[in-house]
């Protein structure tokens, strides 16, 4: 079994009637309290995540339990067990499940016009002077790198960035290894024990021909960051 997949799903429609079988009917109910928005994410992942699941165990999608802990960090009840991360953009959703801790996260706009505040709230002292440092035309960008760094390790520890606001920059704190990546004009930050150069994304076209242009590339971390991330 492959040490960790990415695949790549769709979120700008509810993936295709057929591919509900796999669900169950906590997921269902579930997911008919959802806004249009939340339920198409909600759905498209866990089929996604269940067939993802299921093609690296070898057995039946329906067979796939999956759990959400109170964290939100989600439990994939199979033996061996397996973990998986999940996140979502504007234009696609991405997962990554192996047999170790992961955490993913994935941007594909630009920054929010509220970046500045969510700097001053959630970043340490290094961190802003590292963004404050940084050329003015490339800071919005610099910001949206650095969030998806701390968003996927947040979620690789199990909280998300609201749920864990200390500094990452302590040495105790370092994940086991990041990689930063691009990936359809969008940048994510892969957190993980075990992390390939050769790892690329699969794709599932859940709803009609969908057929993106992933054009995905591991890439190098934008200028010298003295904290919170190692080298890439």
């Amino acid at each position: 079994m492959s040490a960790l997949q990415l695949v790549v799903f769709p979120v700008h429609a509810q993936a295709d009637a057929a591919w509900h079988a796999v669900l169950d009917a906590q997921q269902m109910r579930h997911a008919a309290t959802l806004g249009e928005r939340q339920r198409v994410r909600y759905l498209n992942a866990r089929i996604a995540l269940r067939l993802t699941v299921a093609g690296l165990v070898q057995c039946d999608p329906q067979r796939v339990v999956i759990e959400q802990q109170a964290s939100g960090q989600l439990r994939i009840c199979t033996h061996p067990r397996l973990f998986a991360s999940v996140t979502y953009a504007q234009r696609l959703g991405l997962l990554a499940v192996g047999s170790s801790r992961v955490g993913l996260d994935y941007e594909d706009g630009a920054a929010p016009v509220f970046w500045r505040s969510a700097v001053r709230r959630y970043f340490c002292e290094s961190e802003r002077r590292w963004l404050q440092s940084r050329d003015e035309g490339t800071r919005e960008a610099d910001f949206v790198w650095l969030w998806t760094r701390r968003e996927s390790l947040l979620k690789y520890r199990g909280s998300g960035i609201r749920g864990d606001t200390r500094c990452l920059c302590r040495p105790e704190d370092a994940a086991p290894s990041q990689r930063s990546f691009s990936l359809a004009g969008g940048v994510g930050t892969l957190t993980g024990e075990v992390l390939t150069a050769d790892l690329l994304p699969s794709r599932l076209a859940l709803c009609g021909e969908w057929s993106p242009e992933l054009d995905f590339s591991w890439h190098q971390a934008p200028g010298r960051m003295p904290c919170c991330v190692r080298s890439e």
